[in-house]
Parts: structure tokens; C-alpha cells; sequence
């Protein structure tokens, strides 16, 4: 359940012994994120999860094609997709040492960079100098004249699910991000953007072995970057089939800026993830206990933030500074917001509470 009200509280403890300091944060805010110091960050970039988007301003407020959405009738909906149709093709990413699994402070994200991948996915459209990729939903499919052509960039988690059925919200959504290049659908003015949702129930016991491959790699660290082993795989095709049903709809980002004009598919057949899993994805993005004191002797605030990433021999780097969306501050007893790290800053972050990050509209 969400926080009440409009505004973030941390509780904070100032330890006089040992002038160290004990807050909790909800995701995205935790100050170990990178080490790096508040004149890094970029506040105008900050957003977070803790009213579930309700407070977003701009377009995520006054847009008309925004995302997610509620699927009135479930399956059986007018979203349901007809001919021409979609086709999907996400066979296993095998990592060359460069596929990347990431807490974002906003999410876990799995992407591969200049990583060569075979992805891809084929959209109807009508072929003219003014085509645009929600051309399916607008015109007869007697007038869709050709197939234009996108690769997935990333995909991501959401807990617990952004789009619902019959208003029942799932308890994970996995999104995969395709871009279109606007040469093959010139009338998308930058934003050729068609997202894939699928939905996950939960299940007592059975681990979903897809899922498995992302959490063994997930960092609790807000910013911190894991690259998978040289040769290991993450199966897609083990949720996606190319052949599968979806709803499709007009839409766009479901987090700032919320730009709009994408085309979104949702599929219709539900994956899975176990209790444990789903609990693993809760605590990834949880609210956090850190403690802020000195950094000892001989250490900056990095090397002692990288004490907690363990020496597993997996690669494991952080985010550039201006990546990171948290603020660095935190808001005291009497509402005043103050400065959280100084220079000779450690943090030390541990799970407090199980958290989430999903828009609801």
C-alpha cells in the first residue's frame, strides 16, 4: 500500500556516539546509490514511486494518451488485436561479458548495449512518407502495405503491475522497449517507441527460471551495474512467443516525461513468478535503512560504498553520477529539507521494508 499524502517522510536517528545518522528511504532515494555528492545529481530529473505517481506534473498529468490503463472487459476487451498483427521474435540473450542487469533506482533493467542481438520485431503499417507506428489502430488492415521493422533495447520490472485486468492489479510486470527507426515509420516524430507488457501471477512454489537469471545477478545498490558472465544466457523465449495474443492501445511512458504516441501491446497469456521470487523483486526495490557516518581512514566514500557489493567475481561497476535519480537530501523533523552526504560520507544501506514501483493512472 502507498504512503497517505502527498509529501515523503524519512525517519532519521542521529547516533551522537559515533555522529552517525540512520534514515529509511523508499526506492530510488537511498543515499549509497553511487557515492557520488549532491553537486553531481541532476534534481530536475528526480521522480520516485511513493504516491505512485500522483504527484507527477507536465505531460504525466495533463496528457491524453497516457499509460498505463485498465483493460475494462480483461482478454475480451476492444484492445484485443486483429489482423495484420505484431510479430515478436526475442530469442535468448547470450551474454559476451557486456549484458547488463541494473538497479536503476526506478527499476531492474536488463539491457546489452553494443552487444549483438537478433531481437527484433515486425509492426504493419501503411507504408507512406507519413506513416507512424499506431497506423494498426487507425486504419483499415486493407491499408496496412508493409511491415516496418524495431529491435527490443531494454526490458524492465515493475512491482506490482502497472496495467490491469478488469482492474486487478498483477503482482509483476516485465516491459520490453522496441525502437523503430523513424526511417521506416517517418510520421512518428521521435517517438517510434512500441512497448511489450507481459503479466506475471504468483504462485506458491516453482521458481520461474527466466526470473531466476535476472534476480541471481540483481544488486540491492540503487545505481550499481552487474555484467552477467561471459557465455551465460538470459531466455526470453522462455515468456515470449512469437505467436502470442495481446491487446494493443494508444500510449505511451509510463514514468517522466510520459511522452506520448507510443504503440502498446500487453499479452494476453500470463507468465509466472514464485512467492520467494516475488519477494526478492519487493526487497530489490525496497525501503531502505541506511546509516550515514565517517568513511575511515584512508577510503573515499566510493571504495567504502563498494565494500557492500561482495567479492563474488561477478563485474560489477556503478552508474555515472548524473544517472542516478535520487536527491541526496532528506526531509527532517520539522519539514525542512537538508543536505545527506558530505564528502567524507559513508552509507550503509540494508532492506527495511518491501517497496514497489508502478504508476497508476
Amino acid at each position: 500500500m502507498a504512503p497517505k499524502g502527498g509529501a515523503v517522510f524519512f525517519t532519521c536517528l542521529v547516533l551522537l556516539a559515533n555522529a552517525a545518522s540512520a534514515c529509511i528511504f523508499i526506492f530510488g532515494d537511498a543515499p549509497n546509490a553511487t557515492g557520488a555528492r549532491p553537486s553531481m545529481l541532476k534534481p530536475e530529473t528526480f521522480f520516485d514511486f511513493h504516491v505512485l505517481g500522483q504527484d507527477w506534473g507536465g505531460l504525466c498529468a495533463t496528457g491524453t494518451e497516457q499509460s498505463p490503463i485498465d483493460f475494462p472487459k480483461g482478454t475480451n476487451s476492444g484492445y484485443a488485436a486483429t489482423a495484420p498483427r505484431t510479430w515478436f521474435y526475442y530469442p535468448d540473450l547470450v551474454s559476451d561479458g557486456n549484458l547488463e542487469v541494473i538497479n536503476t533506482g526506478h527499476n531492474i533493467q536488463v539491457q546489452w548495449g553494443n552487444m549483438p542481438y537478433s531481437g527484433e520485431i515486425l509492426i504493419p503499417n501503411r507504408g507512406t512518407a507519413d506513416a507512424h507506428v499506431q497506423d494498426v489502430l487507425n486504419y483499415d488492415a486493407s491499408e496496412m502495405r508493409t511491415m516496418a521493422k524495431g529491435y527490443p533495447a531494454q526490458f524492465h520490472f515493475h512491482t506490482a503491475s502497472e496495467h490491469t485486468m478488469e482492474g486487478h492489479y498483477f503482482p509483476l510486470e516485465m516491459h520490453i522497449v522496441n525502437l523503430i527507426d523513424e526511417s521506416e515509420l517517418p510520421g512518428c516524430d521521435g517517438a517510434c517507441v512500441a512497448p511489450v507488457g507481459t503479466l506475471f501471477r504468483e504462485v506458491e512454489e516453482g521458481d520461474n527460471p527466466f526470473l531466476e537469471q535476472i534476480l541471481k545477478y540483481a544488486s540491492m545498490t540503487e545505481g550499481e551495474v552487474t555484467l552477467v558472465p561471459d557465455g551465460e544466457s538470459i531466455d526470453l523465449s522462455y515468456v515470449m512467443r512469437s505467436d502470442a495474443k495481446y491487446l494493443q492501445y494508444k500510449g505511451g511512458l509510463t514514468t517522466p516525461p510520459c511522452i506520448e504516441g507510443f504503440l502498446w501491446h500487453v499479452f494476453t497469456h500470463e507468465s509466472y513468478v514464485s512467492r520467494s521470487q516475488m519477494n526478492r523483486f519487493k526487497e530489490l526495490m525496497s525501503f531502505k535503512s541506511c546509516t550515514i557516518g565517517a568513511v575511515p581512514a584512508g577510503e573515499n566514500a566510493t571504495t567504502a560504498a563498494r565494500k557492500l557489493h561482495g567479492a563474488d567475481g561477478v563485474a560489477r561497476h556503478m552508474l555515472p553520477a548524473e544517472q542516478i535519480h535520487h536527491r541526496a537530501t532528506y526531509v527532517d523533523a520539522s519539514g525542512s529539507r537538508r543536505q545527506l552526504l558530505q564528502d567524507d560520507d559513508e552509507v550503509v544501506c540494508e532492506a527495511a521494508a518491501y517497496g514497489y514501483n508502478n504508476r497508476r493512472v
